[in-house]
């Protein structure tokens, strides 16, 4: 594993500046260009990367996002956020199980996170009160995110909105029809078809539609197996005298092969190629034989290596999300909205699991993890103007039902029949003969805000107000069994939860602000020996033991403090902030044994501290170059120590596993005539691999470099965009992420994945 130097630049286009876009508080005012559209902008930088909207507020608008390859998800996007850090395994991003965002030391299930004004709630793997943004929506046709990397606003509806949030908009509707289609073509037989309508508008007073569908087929980088992924939204609104109705749908399915989880032992004796044996049914067979366990089977015996390596691993998801929303002016002063919506997901994933043979005397099976969810809920906000004051008011709930269960499916005899696939069917081979941890749970949100911006001055605003929250869960294992899993309810509620602010924009080029936040989550969610990092109380394996813990717990309840600023000169801007969490009552659970049977050992942390500092510089080099570096700084601190039993576990004053205390992101950008042309360099430093810290990650560092030419007026297809992207130019090994299946105390773990070797894109776009 080489080391790369610790100090960076990146590199990154941005080709088109945008006007503030769309959000949900009209404080914001965003209006986002369409995306559909190519603006080409003489000046590299007249704007930050991300730009301060709000006390710890930011915008990020599509037009900032020229770097971004088409394809990608949408937590990828936020890369040049203040404090977040994000890793794939696979390039695109396709995997979710394999992704992975924080932001200030806040894991991506750990932020409230809302997608035209759906709450997604936990947006983990295997998650069962909530949806992973990665499948919902085409990311190509996002027009703004707006971020709170700290404390989330009241108005963010979320029973997971502890560190800060992310809301996500589709573009603007356009008053004209457009369209845009793009083709690309990539490493590893890679195809990414693009397709984004918008019907503009349509008779005198008809509404306007917009749709948007992705396609994307890859192969995997090592191994063998295939990615697909298809994805279509459509948002339609329709004016009426007194507002507007808007309805939004998403879809999306999904069949990933994945890659196997690694251990830095595995990485030392296998090398970084160290995949899954699939399509090679008869070696994996041989493999996992138990006549063969102590055969020699390379640096491993064939009984090792059988629990490190699966004969496939894999997922198939279904979510699928849709809401009407009315917004409505009653007078000039008092206007408001109501959103109702429903969120389905379903999920099966695959791993062949050698401990649990097949009835017919094959040495495996098929493992397949199966969470349900359908959340049905509502909203109704109103804001009110009079005077100084700006009061807003609202009111969510929701209801989730899910269930969760993992089957066992056989494996045929070696030459007596075809191989299950990761991506089913799983019952070519009849039934399932083992099903265990089935489970169910009801879960039931509510939320009430009350804010009100007040203008102390032409230059100084106060924010004031509070939110209610009240999250019951109730539900785990069904049936008689002895094994039975866990059950029991839990409650998260609390009726003053203060968050205030102060703006303060002394002149047109200079904004400062701080922001406290309480905030509060709602208990996850997860099956027993859930594949994942989620620390969940119904992941523990004994009824005696949940009793016992569930008496000793309490809800997570942070305060979030951050102080920043902005200043922007003719060439360059600064943004800057310093912030801190004092997490009170965090759940944290360890993992120990094997990928195929994972038991969670879960405690309380009665107190833990999150402290750091952002700085982004973005600077017009010249007309045509821009250049932007960012550096965040964050340190996690644990009150105390893990105690199990009578064993203590070292982790006082440790930092949090997974998340790298050190973060560079540099960017150099170019307009030149009909050229965009530019890179981008990320680095993660100092990632603790353990609670004890004994391990540590190595750096993360990739370039990715782009180039896209757009013929001129006097060509054959004016408008015809030809674009080239290559990541990971310097073919660094690095670690993507580093805690797939959790966190051990101490010690290697097998829960670690690699990123992508270098991929390169060939795109072609083309509006109408």
């Amino acid at each position: 594993m080489n080391t790369p130097p610790t100090t960076l630049l990146a590199l990154a286009l941005s080709a088109a500046l945008a006007a503030p876009a769309y959000a949900a508080e009209t404080s914001d005012a965003p209006t986002t260009l369409n995306a559909l559209q190519v603006i080409a902008t003489p000046r590299g930088a007249a704007v930050a990367p991300t730009q301060v909207v709000r006390p710890n507020r930011y915008i990020i608008n599509a037009a900032d996002l020229d770097a971004m390859v088409t394809g990608n998800n949408a937590l990828a996007m936020l890369k040049a956020v203040p404090g977040a850090s994000y890793t794939a395994t696979d390039g695109l991003g396709l995997d979710i199980s394999a992704t992975s965002l924080f932001v200030r030391g806040f894991r991506m299930n750990e932020m409230g996170i809302t997608f035209e004004g759906v709450p997604l709630n936990d947006s983990g793997f295997l998650s069962l009160t909530g949806t992973s943004v990665v499948n919902v929506g085409v990311p190509d046709g996002i027009g703004a995110i707006t971020v709170s990397p700290g404390g989330a606003p009241v108005s963010v509806f979320s029973s997971s909105a502890n560190g800060g949030s992310l809301e996500y908009r589709l573009r603007d509707l356009q008053d004209t029809p457009s369209l845009r289609i793009k083709q690309g073509v990539g490493s590893n037989r890679t195809l990414v078809t693009t397709v984004s309508a918008q019907s503009g508008q349509l008779g005198e007073h008809g509404p306007k539609v917009l749709v948007d569908l992705q396609r994307v087929s890859a192969d995997k980088y090592q191994g063998a197996g295939t990615q697909d992924f298809l994805r279509g939204n459509l948002k339609a609104q329709q004016e009426v005298a007194w507002g507007d109705f808007t309805v939004f749908a998403s879809d999306s399915k999904a069949k990933v092969w994945g890659y196997n989880n690694i251990s830095f032992d595995m990485i030392r004796k296998l090398g970084w190629k160290a995949d899954s044996f699939y399509p090679d049914y008869a070696w994996a067979y041989y493999v996992a034989s138990p006549e063969n366990a102590d055969k020699s089977c390379g640096s491993y015996t064939c009984g090792e290596l059988s629990e490190l390596i699966p004969y496939q691993t894999g997922q198939v998801t279904r979510d699928r999300v849709a809401s009407i929303n009315h917004r409505f002016q009653i007078t000039p002063a008092l206007s408001g909205n109501v959103q109702l919506y429903n969120a389905n997901s379903h999920t099966q994933a695959t791993l062949t699991d050698p401990t649990v043979p097949s009835p017919n005397g094959a040495p495996f099976s098929e493992q397949v993890q199966t969470p349900r969810v359908n959340r049905l809920g509502g909203m109704a906000n109103l804001q009110f103007e009079v005077g100084a004051h700006i009061i807003s008011a609202g009111f969510w709930q929701e209801k989730s039902k899910a269930a969760a269960r993992t089957d066992w499916y056989q494996q045929p005899l070696l030459g007596q029949g075809k191989p299950l696939k990761a991506t089913g069917p799983f019952d070519a081979h009849g039934p399932a003969f083992l099903t265990d941890n089935a489970s169910r749970w009801v879960t039931r949100s509510q939320q009430f805000y009350l804010h009100d911006d007040i203008a102390l001055s032409d230059t100084l605003k106060l924010g004031v107000g509070f939110k209610a929250v009240d999250f019951r869960t109730e539900g785990g294992g069904l049936g008689d069994a002895v094994d039975r899993p866990v059950y029991g309810a839990l409650r998260a509620k609390d009726s003053f939860l203060p968050h205030v602010s102060l703006f303060w924009s002394p002149s047109d080029s200079t904004d400062a602000f701080i922001d406290v936040a309480n905030t509060m989550n709602g208990y996850r969610v997860a099956q027993r020996g859930n594949i994942g990092y989620t620390a969940s109380a119904w992941t523990i394996s004994d009824q005696n033991e949940f009793d016992r813990v569930a008496g000793t717990l309490r809800p997570e309840k942070n305060w979030n403090f951050t102080v920043g600023a902005t200043h922007r000169f003719e060439r360059l801007t600064l943004t800057g902030d310093v912030f801190y969490s004092d997490i009170r009552n965090r759940l944290l659970s360890a993992a120990i044994g094997t990928q195929f049977a994972q038991i969670n050992t879960v405690r309380l942390m009665p107190k833990m501290h999150v402290i750091g500092a952002d700085l982004g510089i973005t600077a017009d080099i010249s007309d045509r170059v821009q250049f932007y570096q960012g550096v965040a700084v964050a340190r996690s601190y644990y009150g105390s120590d893990f105690v199990v039993g009578d064993t203590v576990y070292p982790i006082k004053g440790n930092a949090q596993p997974g998340y790298p205390q050190v973060s560079l992101v540099s960017d150099l950008s170019a307009h030149l005539g009909n050229w965009r042309l530019g890179a981008t360099s990320t680095s993660y430093l100092r990632q603790p691999f353990t609670y004890e810290n004994d391990i540590r990650v190595p750096t993360f560092w990739q370039v990715n470099t782009y180039a896209a030419y757009t013929l001129g007026e006097g060509s054959v297809l004016p408008g015809l965009e030809l674009r080239l992207d290559v990541s990971n130019l310097f073919n660094r090994n690095n670690i993507g992420t580093a805690t797939i299946a959790g966190s051990s105390f101490s010690g290697d773990y097998q829960t670690l994945q690699r990123s992508a070797p270098p991929q390169v894109m060939f795109s072609t776009a083309m509006t109408f």
